[in-house]
């Protein structure tokens, strides 16, 4: 099986955005209180990180890279395993009676790994030379 070499540069960005995501969760619950325009900041932050995913992406050429059934299935459970957890969290911090700040570090850590070992993943089979 083959895909564009842009199309795993653009998972490692989304990787990176979610990683981004995950931070965020814990970033957020300390700092928004006390700094009014953070959600302003994390807003320019993403809109810049989609700005030079997309220059990035016009920018590579349609090279093909080899990857195997068993990769795909990987990235595949990377991104459910992400949704799960995020959802997860969603749920379980709109209830009043859990500890706020023990999910949120739980979650945010957990979300952190899988978006870095997806990163990991993609730039493994970008830098990979031998054919599958």
């Amino acid at each position: 099986m083959n895909v564009y070499r842009k199309s795993l540069v653009i998972q490692i960005i989304l990787f990176v955005v979610f990683f981004l995501m995950g931070l965020n969760l814990i970033v957020q619950y300390y700092v928004a209180p006390s700094f009014s325009a953070y959600h302003i900041v994390v807003l320019a932050v993403l809109v810049t990180a989609g700005l030079i995913g997309f220059l990035i992406y016009r920018k590579m050429s349609d090279d093909i890279v080899p990857i195997t059934e068993s990769h795909m299935k990987w990235i595949r459970g990377l991104l459910y395993g992400y949704l799960v957890v995020y959802v997860v969290e969603l749920v379980v911090s709109g209830l009043p009676s859990l500890p706020t700040e023990a999910l949120k570090i739980v979650f945010s850590s957990a979300l952190m790994v899988i978006a870095l070992v997806g990163i990991g993943f993609q730039v493994h089979l970008l830098t990979k030379k031998e054919d599958l």
